[in-house]
């Protein structure tokens, strides 16, 4: 018997509950329109990027790994069917249980400049960056110039 499910990715939010650990949960909509979230626990490198994914609950596995490399509104189709063969659906029991911090201190799609718009919202992170870009380059011709002389 195939189990394959067909989803929408919606949406997503990531959510740093300690220094380099998270809870990323995406939002999901089935072919039949029912909405549907599933959780991650991730662990965060450098700039909050995900370095590693793990779902709450075992069963999630497959659709887990499809989604950490979906992209929004992206229709994917997840195959449960190896996985159910190998996994019996009697041993449910969650693999992590996710930290219980209500603040949001991060979001990683926050940082992403997706369109026009989002440009002027982040202006003035990007003016920082020209500034921090600047200042290095000046910093290198010092050397260089200081070098050569």
């Amino acid at each position: 018997m195939s189990m394959r499910i067909t989803y929408t990715l919606k949406d997503y939010q990531l959510r740093e509950t300690s220094k380099g650990r998270g809870v990323v949960t995406y939002h999901l909509v089935d072919k039949d329109g029912k909405n549907r979230k599933v959780s991650a626990i991730v662990k965060l490198g450098f700039r909050g990027k995900i370095t590693a994914i793990h779902p709450l609950h075992k069963r999630e596995s497959p659709l887990i790994d499809i989604l950490k490399q979906t992209e929004i509104n992206e229709t994917i189709v997840v195959d449960f069917t190896e996985y159910n063969m190998k996994h019996p659906r009697n041993t449910n029991q969650p693999v992590a249980v996710a930290a219980r911090n209500t603040s949001v201190s991060y979001e990683q799609k926050d940082l992403l400049i997706n369109d026009m718009e989002s440009i002027t919202r982040k202006k003035g992170r990007l003016l920082q960056m020209l500034g921090l870009g600047l200042l290095v380059f000046m910093a290198i011709m010092s050397v260089k110039l200081s070098f050569f002389s």
